[in-house]
């Protein structure tokens, strides 16, 4: 999960969510993408990935999630996974 909570002042706490291929730190992610990724009971493995074209903050703020500010980054990742997997 990548996000961190801000408290400003006395109002409501801020959540601010961090790209996972470049860090970027975001408020409001308008336009960001996610990525949830579904491991097999009982084992380490992460293989099943759901790539959702908009933004859920709710589904963002499980622990299975990776957060995207582009297309690009999010490219990134899943090559890396990929590279995993099948390695």
């Amino acid at each position: 999960m990548n996000l961190t909570l801000n408290l400003v002042g006395k109002g409501a706490p801020n959540m601010d969510f961090l790209c996972s291929g470049c860090g970027k730190r975001e408020g409001g992610p308008q336009g960001w993408c996610l990525v949830i990724e579904l491991g097999k009971p009982g084992t380490a493995i992460r293989n099943t990935i759901f790539i959702l074209n908009y933004w859920d903050e709710k589904k963002a703020m499980e622990p299975n999630a990776a957060c995207f500010c582009s297309s690009a980054c999010e490219e990134k990742y899943l090559a890396y996974r990929h590279h995993e997997l099948v390695a």
